[in-house]
């Protein structure tokens, strides 16, 4: 019967958690970079929605006549609503996307 050592349980003990921490290590990056993945996609989507509605719009609005609508000064605030809205996803969107370094 082969006796092991103290020195040697220890040993093992520590390969077994050193291999552990690099497991997580890995699972925390492949997580990380998933969820950049996850969440660039969601912004990039909503970045598609607000450019696809705010065509929408403007299609619609060519085919009107000034008289059609209630108050110019709303239809310029809800204009620049969109545009600060499409302005902020840009940025989120930008600043997610991740630096390739050289």
């Amino acid at each position: 019967m082969h006796d092991v050592t103290l020195e040697e349980r220890h040993m093992r003990k520590s390969e077994q958690i050193s291999e552990f921490k690099t497991y997580l290590n890995e699972r925390q990056r492949m997580t990380t970079a998933t969820l950049s993945e996850i969440e660039q996609a969601g912004i990039e989507a909503a970045l598609d929605r607000c450019r696809a509605l705010a065509h929408r719009i403007r299609g619609d609005l060519r085919n009107k006549r000034p008289e059609h609508f209630v108050s110019v000064w709303s239809l310029a605030d809800f204009q620049v609503s969109l545009e600060r809205a499409a302005s902020v996803l840009e940025q989120k969107s930008q600043r997610s996307v991740p630096k390739k370094s050289k």
